[in-house]
């Protein structure tokens, strides 16, 4: 009896560690060194709040003084001082240097990096493969622009009306 008494506090006792991928809460002093709940979790639907974070995914708040990481998905937003990295970005990124593979919402940095924009970058440079919205910046690059404008100093577009623009440049 004393065995399956043990045997079942061991199984509730680890259940949450190995049944729960999501966490509501990651405090993070720097990278990976964190506290979630529940422990172990991968995958944060909630707040991401600290001084540097690497998490595989967040679905709501990624908030970090110094650095903000998404391996692989963010929906909500991300924000961090100086860099927020991504691989999939569905909502909006704010930094000093932003970088993503794909986005579908806002990039908001002194300098933007994208490989696809569905929406906007907002920034001092601003740079992108394929662009379908809006660059705003002093110098905007886009290799592609499928449907979009880029206003500011200096407008960059392979495929635009002049490949070299000053004040605007897009393709519709």
């Amino acid at each position: 009896m004393k065995k399956l008494a043990v045997l079942a506090v061991f199984l509730v006792a680890a259940f949450p560690a190995c049944a729960f991928q999501t966490g509501a809460l990651k405090l993070s002093l720097w990278d990976n060194l964190a506290i979630t709940a529940p422990a172990h979790s991968q995958d944060i639907s909630g707040l991401d709040f600290g001084i540097g974070s690497n998490t595989s995914a967040v679905t709501g708040l990624q908030w970090d003084l110094v650095w903000a990481q998404t391996q692989y998905e963010l929906k909500g937003a991300s924000i961090a001082f100086i860099v927020s990295m991504a691989n999939q970005v569905k909502g909006v990124q704010t930094a000093a240097f932003v970088k993503a593979a794909d986005v579908t919402g806002a990039q908001l940095g002194v300098v933007n990096l994208g490989l696809t924009i569905n929406g906007v970058q907002l920034g001092f440079v601003n740079q992108t493969d394929y662009l379908h919205g809006l660059q705003f910046g002093f110098v905007n690059y886009a290799r592609e622009i499928e449907k979009g404008l880029q206003i500011g100093i200096l407008n960059i577009a392979e495929n635009g009306w002049v490949p070299v623009m000053i004040i605007a440049n897009g393709r519709f």
